[in-house]
This record gives structure tokens, C-alpha cells and sequence, in this order.
């Protein structure tokens, strides 16, 4: 298996696109190109794993000011890896990937947020090192 973590391009949006379905957040190919311009407007990164030349991963990183640290906090945006090759080390090569452009930035914290029912999620960056810290609480708005 050759894999390699690079930037995200437009040709890469239907598998993008396929991916976010995946994490339960559906999209059409048409929408991600201007999804990913806008994150990259505001700092952050989109890359993708790709496998024997097909996209099989995805992953952000958000990197905001934090007024609870004296650095910069590293936000693991969004991470998933298609279905069919879950448990081959994609995952980690991305969280991995994230977190090193993390520590290059200044980051003082990486985390993410996950929803409750993700319990294999949960264990596999429990594995990863990471720590259930609290809870997160949201609302969505119309």
C-alpha cells in the first residue's frame, strides 16, 4: 500500500464529497471546492490520504488564538477515512499529520470534538494519545 498525506485539490471533491457523507455530513462534489477556499482563506489546512492513487482520507486543521492559552490551539476539524480501508493506518497517518503542522504553527493544544455515539472513534484516539477532556455543547442555528 503506498499512501501519501497531501493538500486537498479540487479534482479531489467527489471523494471528498463521498467522505463527508460518510462522516454524516452529506455534500455534493459541487459544494466542497468553496468549502475548502474558504478554510484556506482563514488559515486552515485540508489534506487527504491518498492510496495507490485513490483518495481514501480526509482531514482539517484549524489553528485559532486561544485566551486560555498564551499559544495558538490546533483544532482537528474534521477527520475521516473511507469505510473500506478503516483499520489499515490511515487515520493515524492523518492525525498525525495534522498534529506536526500543529506543533509547526505553535500550538500549545490539539484536540478535537466527537459525538457521544462515536465509541470506535473514541477508542482509536484514546489509543492516538489524545484525552477525553469534557463535553461539548452545541446549537444549530437557522
Amino acid at each position: 500500500m503506498e499512501l501519501t498525506v497531501r493538500d486537498a485539490r479540487e479534482e479531489d471533491s467527489a471523494a471528498i464529497a463521498d467522505l463527508l457523507g460518510q462522516l454524516g455530513y452529506p455534500a455534493s462534489a459541487g459544494a466542497v471546492p468553496a468549502r475548502i477556499d474558504r478554510m484556506r482563506a482563514a488559515g486552515d489546512r485540508v489534506v487527504v490520504a491518498e492510496v495507490d492513487g485513490s483518495v481514501a482520507g480526509l482531514a482539517a486543521l484549524h489553528v485559532s488564538p486561544s485566551l486560555e492559552h498564551s499559544t495558538p490551539a490546533g483544532k482537528l476539524a474534521a477527520l475521516v477515512v473511507d469505510e473500506a480501508v478503516r483499520g489499515t493506518g490511515l487515520g493515524r497517518a492523518l492525525v498525525d499529520a495534522m498534529e506536526a503542522e500543529a506543533r509547526e504553527r505553535g500550538c500549545g493544544v490539539f484536540f478535537l470534538t466527537t459525538a457521544e455515539g462515536r465509541a470506535d472513534a473514541h477508542t482509536f484516539y484514546e489509543r492516538l494519545g489524545l484525552e477525553r477532556t469534557g463535553r461539548r455543547y452545541a446549537k444549530t442555528l437557522d
